[in-house]
């Protein structure tokens, strides 16, 4: 029974070669329809921002808030793909041991940016001198912002927050122009003269940025982490003059092959039929499908385990578990009999076929961006990612080259994958940079 069992969940988690060039196929579509304003799981969001040319220079601002910590720093950037962070800043949005929680419903949008205000605060209070950002500009300090939540933009310096995700709650942002907001809490503060922001970015355009200040052949930003998205440089945008850098939100995906165990885990989710594609490969959900994979097959009878209590509770299993499985060093909360045996071999194969699921998926999303521009593939592409996945999952780099490889054949040869880990503020910095030098910050288009 067990092995009948495993054998099931091995046919529902394979990702076949034909299924590679399906999925591709059918994101290139997807792609399509978003450009032309048509309905599409992917949203493909203009960026409002162009490919830097390793050459921007200057001392700039640079804030990230996305997740549970916020930074802020001064950016150098020296030119020809080189550039230094300093005076920099983090601060957590919650911290049980002085008990605010700026994530909380209870508090307010004007709350929650004063205290971001006060982060930008103290780096400029920590540089000596008031830095010289461009010498072709004077007033305030330009800040590129990086705001890793769903927003709607119609031009670079805009975010209408859509919902707050990550666990956020904050009260009267949603609906919001975050640019605005914040501006208003620097003005509170009496830094409305010296800090002006001037682009706000997701995280996956500021893996672009990063990557491509360094590299003028990046043509494609992924992340792979806790979660996942895509952008890329896209030639023939309607409305604008040049090539403009759109976010697809590629997490948001809708086709691709569905099991029975992403069923589960989607409508236990806090945003069912949302994210599909995210659900499927991202950090965060990884975990969770292997708990809800060996969950059932205790509550069926056929694997012999006594689960200790975070192995009941929804997402007390994550990602550093399933490295920590793969490479046989597990506690789980499980005794050693069990991880050296053969209930720890299962493990670790059910722990394989999630990851190996989920480096195919996103090997097939590349292949799909890269045919979009480039039909023929005749051309050489390279694909910045970033995130704890792809850096730190045992095999996963090598598992989505391998299915690149299986996907295009010889062809595969022409798609370089490389490692990005340069920061959100770096990207920020060059995203305020870019606006400054007035690339591409004039045109605007139709709300979607």
């Amino acid at each position: 029974m067990l092995e009948q069992l495993l054998a099931f969940v091995e046919q529902e988690m394979l990702i076949s070669t034909t299924q590679i060039l399906t999925i591709s196929l059918s994101f290139q579509e997807h792609m399509t329809k978003g450009l032309s304003g048509l309905a599409s799981s992917l949203k493909m969001f203009p960026s409002y921002l162009g490919a830097p040319s390793g050459g921007e220079t200057g001392t700039f601002l640079a804030f990230d808030f996305g997740g549970s910590n916020v930074r802020a720093a001064l950016v150098d950037l020296k030119g020809e793909g080189n550039y230094l962070e300093f005076y920099r800043q983090s601060r957590p949005l919650a911290n049980p041991e002085t008990g605010y929680d700026y994530r909380d419903e209870a508090v307010t949008a004007a709350e929650l940016f004063d205290f971001l205000a006060g982060i930008i605060q103290e780096v400029l209070n920590k540089a000596p001198v008031r830095p010289t950002h461009c010498s072709l500009l004077t007033g305030p300090l330009p800040l590129g912002f990086a705001f890793s939540f769903p927003y709607r933009q119609q031009r670079i310096g805009e975010g209408v927050l859509l919902h707050w995700d990550k666990e956020v709650k904050t009260s009267g942002v949603a609906g919001k122009d975050v640019g605005c907001l914040l501006n208003d809490a620097l003005s509170r503060c009496g830094l409305d003269q010296d800090v002006k922001p001037t682009a706000i970015i997701n995280d996956t355009v500021a893996t672009y940025l990063t990557a491509a200040y360094g590299d003028p052949g990046i043509e494609i930003a992924s992340i792979i982490g806790t979660g996942h998205n895509s952008c890329y440089l896209e030639p023939r945008v309607p409305n604008f003059e040049s090539p403009i850098l759109i976010n697809t939100e590629s997490g948001n995906f809708s086709a691709a092959p569905t099991t029975f165990y992403d069923l589960i885990l989607d409508q236990q989710s806090e945003n069912p039929g949302e994210q599909l594609f995210e659900k499927k490969l991202s950090g965060k959900y990884l975990g969770e499908l292997l708990r809800i994979i060996v969950l059932d097959f205790s509550q069926r009878g056929v694997l012999k385990l006594m689960l200790p209590p975070r192995w009941h509770t929804p997402y007390d299993v994550n990602g550093k578990d399933l490295a920590l499985i793969l490479t046989e060093k597990a506690d789980l909360d499980l005794n050693s009999s069990i991880r050296s045996g053969s209930e720890g071999l299962i493990l670790q194969r059910i722990a394989h076929l999630l990851t190996k699921r989920s480096a195919r998926l996103a090997a097939a999303s590349f292949i799909g961006i890269v045919q979009h521009l480039d039909p023929y593939f005749e051309n050489p592409h390279t694909i910045a990612v970033d995130g704890s996945l792809y850096e730190k999952m045992p095999g996963y780099a090598q598992e989505i080259r391998a299915a690149l490889n299986d996907g295009l054949g010889t062809k595969s040869d022409l798609i370089k994958v490389r490692l990005s880990s340069g920061s959100s503020l770096t990207g920020a910095a060059i995203a305020a940079a870019l606006v400054s030098l007035n690339a591409n910050n004039s045109t605007r288009v139709p709300q979607r």
